[in-house]
């Protein structure tokens, strides 16, 4: 072999050597910049479609905006920022008119925290029922009818829905009120009252309701006692004072 092939070897090698150079520092590193920068394009892209359609979203909501303010100015009739009083009891003196009864008595007590409902386990119930079946057959037979009956309650009750418990509503931003009254006059009229009472713009739960006739009159007095609820201003600190 030659000087002249030596050379034309190496030259050759050298060539390559510098190819694989270049590549390795210069063109492969410039291809995964453009890879990355391609991905990041479709991640931008992907972002930008999905802001457009939440904002497509936001601006459908706020063409309907109007209403939510009717619905919230509703829902704050129903349920007040503060006991709202005197508004309360020209609905009870409407609504006293309307049904033909009279308003004798109402009493308002102090506002007290609302204890959230917390339903019972599953599992415990399943217990109770267990151990009831064992003790049922350990004890003496019953009367057919009242098993029957027992187990009518059972089914009535299993049939009452669960109450919703909303983890927003608290102690600390919800207060009830507790309200007695008392109205006089026919039975049928009163027990209007009292629906009207329930469905009316306040809300309102009555917790008991009880009648005595009036012999002389005919009429009946009819005493109830409920709570009407106040939703306090996160901006509010301190317990509602009923005054």
């Amino acid at each position: 072999m030659n000087m002249n092939r030596l050379w034309v070897l190496g030259a050759v090698l050298l060539i390559g050597i510098v190819a694989v150079l270049g590549w390795m520092l210069g063109i492969s590193p410039k291809l995964s910049e453009a890879r990355e920068a391609k991905a990041q394009q479709e991640t931008v892209e992907t972002q930008n479609t999905d802001l457009e359609a939440q904002l497509v979203t936001l601006k459908e909501q706020f063409e309907s905006i109007d209403d939510l303010r009717d619905e919230l100015a509703d829902l704050r009739e129903s349920v007040p920022s503060g006991p709202d009083m005197p508004a309360f009891v020209g609905q009870l003196g409407t609504m006293a008119e309307k049904h033909r009864v009279a308003l004798t008595q109402l009493t308002v007590s102090d506002a007290q925290p609302y204890v959230p409902v917390i339903a019972a386990p599953a599992a415990e119930a399943a217990a109770d029922e267990g151990a009831a079946t064992g003790d049922a057959a350990a004890a003496a037979p019953v009367d057919a009818a009242a098993a029957a009956a027992v187990a009518a309650e059972a089914a009535a009750a299993a049939a009452v829905p669960a109450p919703v418990v909303n983890p927003l509503v608290t102690a600390q931003n919800f207060v009830a009120v507790p309200i007695s009254l008392e109205v006089n006059g026919r039975y049928d009229d009163v027990l209007t009252f009292v629906e009207g009472l329930q469905k009316g713009k306040r809300l309102v739960m009555v917790t008991t309701f009880k009648t005595s006739e009036e012999e002389d009159s005919g009429n009946v007095t009819g005493t109830i006692t409920a709570f009407v609820y106040v939703l306090l201003d996160p901006s509010a600190n301190a317990l509602v004072e009923t005054g």
